[in-house]
């Protein structure tokens, strides 16, 4: 399984960047308390393209610099080997371009594998990027996302490896954090309500059905094999905030033993900003455009992933599942939002 997010990420998640900037007040927070010495290192996991988080690092920056003006920053971004690692050199030098103290990296690797030596990172971050599993989970065949489906033993599956994606994650931070060091992490989450992004309680329809729905008319019209259709399944998994703390409140979980400590937490809700500027100028053509590229550009490679290579066709069902999706926001928009339910944790290495 590949995860890839589609060319031109920052342009089409408008609601990303707004769970960014909702978190800059614990940002600032986290570096206000760093022993700030002569080489600081900052990185970014999961950056994406590194558009969205753009001014939230200059933010920082300027804030360190504010307090130690001769100090050497280094920032690094990382996402997974199938990411525009392109794109994410060109926004990341926009903060080392004329500026002598501040030099920007590019760290290729996977964040679920330890990225940098022991002891070596100052602040952490990682935005809306791990949720998505290291593992394809294979037992969900009735829908295309596993939280709105009914199959229980489909949904413990996911939440096993989920559990065991986050324990490794972690892990892994807790080694590459210098002693004082801070980790941040906002992550897509699901609140005790049940509300995760997609689903927002019944105030709009829930996303992950109407892409179902969509998948299966695919089926029913012979456009897609069974075998595609059971396939089609996006692999992440919203966890609760009781599963993102759970390994910092287990004394036994290794990233607790290596001396990640949980500082504070909280969920933070974002409503859609696609459906807020809708309803300020009413043009559903923009508004189901966007909301249509915004669910694509995290969902449309499960899809593609789920093809048979095989299988020749006079039309590509990916590109018609997107077209539908468009389609049907576009007729109802009143009945469309896509709000964020976030999970902020911040923590320090003890």
């Amino acid at each position: 399984m590949v995860i890839a997010m589609t060319k031109g990420y920052s342009e089409q998640t408008a609601g990303a960047k707004l769970c960014i900037d909702l978190a800059s007040d614990w940002a600032r927070e986290c570096v206000t308390d760093l022993n700030i010495e002569d080489n600081l290192f900052l990185m970014d996991y999961g950056a994406a393209d590194g558009g969205t988080a753009s001014e939230f690092w200059g933010t920082i920056i300027n804030n360190i610099q504010k307090r130690k003006i001769t100090t050497q920053i280094s920032l690094i971004g990382n996402d997974l080997y199938s990411n525009d690692n392109q794109a994410l050199i060109n926004n990341l030098s926009v903060h080392s371009s004329g500026n002598e103290s501040v030099s920007t990296l590019l760290c290729a690797g996977s964040f679920y594998d330890q990225l940098v030596p022991n002891g070596f990172i100052d602040f952490g971050f990682s935005a809306t990027a791990m949720h998505w599993l290291n593992k394809k989970v294979g037992t969900l065949d009735d829908h295309t996302h596993v939280l709105a489906s009914s199959n229980e033993l489909a949904r413990n599956d996911f939440l096993e490896q989920a559990l065991f994606d986050w324990n490794q994650i972690l892990e892994i931070r807790s080694k590459e954090l210098k002693t004082g060091g801070k980790l941040l992490t906002v992550n897509l989450s699901r609140d005790y309500e049940g509300r995760y992004l997609g689903n927002n309680g019944g105030k709009t329809v829930n996303v992950h059905d109407q892409i179902h729905e969509i998948w299966m008319d695919l089926l029913e019209e012979n456009l897609i094999t069974e075998v595609e259709y059971k396939r089609g399944t996006i692999q992440n998994f919203y966890k609760s905030p009781e599963e993102f703390t759970s390994p910092l409140t287990n004394n036994d979980s290794q990233a607790y033993k290596n001396g990640l400590r949980l500082l504070k937490e909280r969920t933070v809700y974002v409503d859609c900003p696609y459906k807020e500027k809708w309803k300020k100028n009413q043009n559903t053509e923009e508004f189901s455009l966007g909301l249509m590229e915004t669910i694509r550009s995290w969902s449309r490679h499960s899809f593609v992933a789920a093809l048979e290579k095989n299988n020749e066709r006079k039309l590509n069902p990916v590109d018609v599942l997107f077209e539908r999706l468009t389609s049907r926001i576009s007729s109802n928009p009143e009945n469309w939002s896509l709000d964020y339910v976030e999970h902020h944790m911040m923590m320090e290495k003890a």
